[in-house]
């Protein structure tokens, strides 16, 4: 079977209907008419170009209190994270760094 090439024009259109129109995979890869393995790849020489290109993202905070009595962090797998009166935001970093 002979091998078929896509123009990268065709590549950025199944890899935003993944990222973009929250098709799955499977689905975004029988619409374009390209292989699963093959849309894997695409999504994820994008996503290094992504990360190569973009500069980090910071997220500002505000503290309603310039002196909180305590910090609670939950993160995304369930662990709590509790700093009773922290000193400095480098108490607090080497307490979220420690988890």
């Amino acid at each position: 079977m002979p091998r078929t090439y896509f123009s990268a024009e065709v590549k950025r259109e199944a890899v935003d209907l993944v990222l973009h129109s929250r098709l799955t995979v499977a689905s975004a890869a029988q619409q374009i008419g390209c292989s699963v393995n093959a849309l894997h790849n695409w999504l994820n020489k994008h996503r290094q170009r992504t990360v190569d290109t973009e500069p980090p993202t910071f997220v500002p905070l505000t503290l309603a209190d310039s002196k909180p009595s305590s910090i609670e962090i939950v993160t995304p797998n369930g662990f709590t994270l509790r700093l009773n009166q922290p000193l400095s935001l480098g108490e607090l970093l080497a307490a979220i760094t420690s988890c």
